[in-house]
């Protein structure tokens, strides 16, 4: 019943299911029974700026911190109100300690976006209409059977379909996620995934 009222108040597509279908190697059916499915890219986005929002952003980061917001109300109360000592002597300095942070938070969001484009670059062999093509790891796709070689990093979330080792094990190290450094052996895909 929750779903109909749901549905009817437009909270709930009707096109949806509550299941999800994935196409392995998307492979569509033919028969037009195919309704298609939104899912997210395998971009990676660490950075928290753009160029757009950096400046408005950083500013109310910055004065959520109480330290700074106090020196906020002391220089504006200092303009507004004729006091012994001018509004330079808190003026300045906090000034000074926003600029200093908004340059280093803008340096390391920097940084984050250049190590994003670089994961987000990175060459990936994806299996599409029957052959093996090259790829950016950004453009995998959910579906799509990845080729991954020894000491590569996986792209995306994976599960082991096979392996080229004679009893089918692969060893995955998930240092980049919970700091682990050792190896996990993987027998199976269920395996693999339960971590």
């Amino acid at each position: 019943m929750w779903r109909w009222v749901r549905q009817q108040l437009g909270f709930d597509p009707p096109h949806q299911s509550d299941t999800r279908t994935i196409y392995i190697a998307n492979r569509f059916p033919q028969n037009g029974l195919y309704t298609p499915q939104k899912f997210i890219d395998n971009r990676i986005i660490s950075s928290k700026y753009t160029v757009w929002n950096f400046i408005p952003k950083n500013l109310f980061e910055q004065f959520r911190r109480v330290a700074n917001f106090y020196f906020l109300i002391i220089f504006l109360v200092q303009l507004m109100i004729d006091t012994p000592t001018s509004p330079i002597t808190s003026g300045l300095p906090l000034f000074f300690v926003i600029t200093v942070t908004a340059i280093k938070q803008g340096y390391e969001d920097w940084l984050r976006h250049n190590s994003d484009n670089e994961v987000n670059g990175a060459p990936v062999y994806v299996v599409r209409s029957g052959g093996l093509v090259k790829t950016r790891s950004k453009n995998i796709r959910v579906g799509d059977i990845v080729r991954i070689a020894k000491d590569e990093i996986f792209p995306a979330d994976l599960v082991l379909l096979s392996s080229d080792r004679l009893d089918g094990s692969c060893h995955v190290t998930t240092a980049s996620l919970d700091g682990e450094t050792n190896l996990k052996v993987c027998l199976h895909m269920f395996e693999c995934c339960s971590g």
